[in-house]
């Protein structure tokens, strides 16, 4: 599917190709296309910069391989930032997420700290396999790895189904995404299912997007990231997330750059 202006002279030297992984209301994608907040976005930062986008349907992990390994991505969003992925591609910084650390509200009160959850030897979690909410969730990710205590899936609908089966004992994630997920199946988030808990040594996580330096020429990398940072000081980027998200839950979790 490709998706841009009308314009007779695009600015960007040609077609830029953004895969879509379905990310809960980020990233929808259903039988009549890809939207959901970045996409939405992404299309009026491109119409206003004269670029034209290509939005191929992939699982998150392709979606990772093909910006940082394979080289057939040119931008890769929405994306958080690591040391990693900074070696690999440019970052444009968007917006600030709060990952919390959520369980089941029936469930014992969570560690409050990094280091009592790693204590904390019985509890197993699920995460999305190449999700990453900056180094130190990163560093989190390989110990419990190590421990054996952690089981990678590859949508957030599979999280939600392993919480409530009792498989596991929690979760990372900010808000935003889990809530969207399960707003999109079949069985929806009932009121206070969850329990959200900031987690002592969790930073916000800086989210954004990579901007390919081994696909993109450095004129298209600039016009791409100076468009995007300009519709996200002017709260563009926030007026969508207003209008796939509860008000009080984009408060919560989201943080304008």
């Amino acid at each position: 599917m490709t998706l841009g202006t009308s314009l007779s002279h695009a600015m960007c030297s040609r077609t830029i190709v953004v895969p879509a992984a379905p990310t809960g209301f980020n990233v929808k994608v259903t039988d009549e296309g890809v939207s959901g907040v970045y996409p939405d976005w992404l299309r009026e930062v491109s119409r206003k910069a004269g670029c034209q986008l290509q939005f191929p349907v992939v699982p998150r992990a392709r979606a990772d391989s093909m910006t940082f390994v394979s080289h057939q991505a040119d931008i890769l969003i929405p994306a958080s930032q690591n040391q990693d992925r900074d070696q690999k591609a440019q970052f444009v910084h968007l917006v600030n997420l709060t990952p919390n650390l959520i369980t089941l509200s029936t469930a014992p009160l969570p560690p409050k700290d990094l280091r009592s959850l790693v204590e904390r030897s019985k509890l197993r979690g699920a995460l999305v396999r190449s999700y990453s909410w900056g180094d130190e969730y990163d560093a989190l990710v390989q110990k419990l790895t190590d421990d054996n205590r952690v089981d990678f899936v590859n949508d957030l609908g599979t999280v939600g189904r392993m919480l409530r089966a009792g498989r596991v004992d929690f979760t990372i994630l900010p808000p935003t995404l889990l809530h969207s997920a399960l707003q999109t199946t079949a069985d929806v988030a009932q009121s206070g299912e969850f329990r959200f808990s900031a987690v002592i040594g969790l930073p916000k996580s800086r989210v954004g997007a990579y901007l390919s330096r081994q696909t993109l020429s450095q004129t298209d990398m600039d016009l791409l990231s100076n468009a995007m940072v300009k519709s996200a000081r002017e709260g563009n980027l926030r007026a969508v997330f207003e209008k796939y998200y509860p008000i009080e839950v984009v408060a919560a979790d989201i943080v304008n750059n």
